[in-house]
């Protein structure tokens, strides 16, 4: 496999230093140029993985760079940059996309690790990478009721955090709450190894607790600004006591209903829709919010939809991802977008993976995101740091 390697655009020796030492730590091979005219020289010799340009230099007319690069088909992943102001970066990202540059995204200063750091790696291969890795370890494990249970004695079960962002100002809204298990000798598992074993065992309703009283903890740490999603199973639907276990949490632990956001499949009220129609609609009383989640995936009615009380829709990933290359995903969220806003729900697109898909989004109405390019879902404490970090940016 070939190393990657890192060409480094910057007059300023501090920006210059502190993009190469992060690179440096993620095994790249780095060179740093701060005179332009070498630059094209140097590339074409060199022929890099990753270019990251300072786009407003004195000697240079940043968009005229990429223009060369584009003429030489460079295939390199691009990461622009400015020490001076962000008002021409997004501009010159748009200009790059137009030419088919791979641009990686923005880096606006002042640089944060974990954002430099999402930028130069491939978040997507290298999930994938230990998801499979995962698997294969799981293949001797048996999930069932009795491991479930003892997982829930030792405290395995924790929830990780994945930002929302709204697309027009970047600013966080909230945090969707993730159920992992975290098995002391096979690492972290993600629900798809566990929940259905749940819902078959009956064991679904201890483990949404546990959603309920980490996430509501977590959340009223923050911000009264920020919002929470968890997603609820269908086998909690016909659960009267979901309402009880929620309006619980809200008021011993004081958070705001009104800062809840309860995601459920389209399939979720498929099964019995009038039962389902009863439990949301109390649950919309008490305040809590609702959301149709991979929304394009299951076999809901628009009657259905206007019938149920939900306050926002959640564009499925796979439409998401595949924007870039297919028309009719891109059809079906510009569509999707339309049919939210008249019956007046919210959006929000998840499997946002690189800065082309949160400006397809943005262009076409979408109002909030989640997704890889922003942050990848994280532990509690890690979260915290990385939102500590986001907001300082504005």
């Amino acid at each position: 496999m070939r190393t990657s390697t890192l060409l480094i655009l910057d007059d300023d020796t501090q920006d210059a230093n502190i993009i190469a030492h992060e690179a440096q730590s993620l095994g790249f091979e780095v060179r740093i140029l701060a005179d332009a005219s070498l630059f094209i020289d140097a590339f074409l010799a060199w022929k890099p993985t990753h270019l990251a340009i300072d786009i407003v230099m004195p000697s240079i007319n940043g968009i005229e760079i990429l223009k060369t690069l584009a003429q030489l088909d460079c295939q390199s992943a691009i990461i622009l940059s400015s020490g001076i102001g962000t008002d021409t970066l997004p501009a010159a990202q748009l200009a790059a996309i137009e030419h088919n540059l791979n641009i990686r995204g923005i880096l606006y200063q002042p640089f944060h690790q974990h954002i430099l750091r999402n930028l130069l790696t491939d978040q997507v291969s290298v999930d994938l990478h230990a998801h499979t890795s995962s698997d294969m370890s799981a293949q001797s494990f048996i999930v069932d009721a009795a491991t479930i249970d003892d997982a829930i004695r030792n405290d395995q079960f924790t929830l990780f955090y994945q930002p929302q962002i709204e697309l027009l100002s970047g600013k966080v809204i909230g945090f969707e709450g993730l159920l992992r298990w975290k098995h002391p000798t096979l690492g972290i598992k993600l629900p798809e190894l566990f929940i259905p074993v749940a819902e078959k065992t009956g064991q679904i309703d201890q483990l949404t607790q546990i959603v309920i009283e980490t996430g509501f903890n977590f959340i009223r740490s923050l911000s009264k600004t920020l919002s929470f999603s968890l997603n609820i199973s269908a086998k909690s639907i016909k659960n009267h006591l979901l309402t009880n276990a929620l309006v619980n949490a809200s008021q011993s632990l004081e958070v705001a209903p009104e800062r809840i956001i309860l995601e459920l499949t389209e399939t979720a009220t498929m099964h019995d829709p009038e039962e389902a129609q009863q439990i949301l609609s109390q649950l919309r009383t008490e305040g809590f919010k609702l959301s149709i989640d991979d929304f394009g995936t299951g076999y809901s009615s628009m009657a259905q939809l206007a019938k149920l009380p939900f306050t926002e829709l959640k564009i499925d990933k796979s439409f998401v991802t595949t924007m870039e290359t297919s028309s009719k995903s891109r059809k079906v969220v510009a569509s999707t977008l339309k049919l939210a806003e008249s019956l007046g729900l919210e959006t929000i697109a998840e499997g946002v993976e690189n800065t082309l898909a949160a400006i397809g989004l943005r262009e076409l109405g979408c109002r909030y995101a989640q997704g890889y390019y922003f942050a990848r879902p994280m532990d509690q404490a890690t979260a915290n740091t990385w939102l500590t970090q986001w907001n300082n940016q504005f």
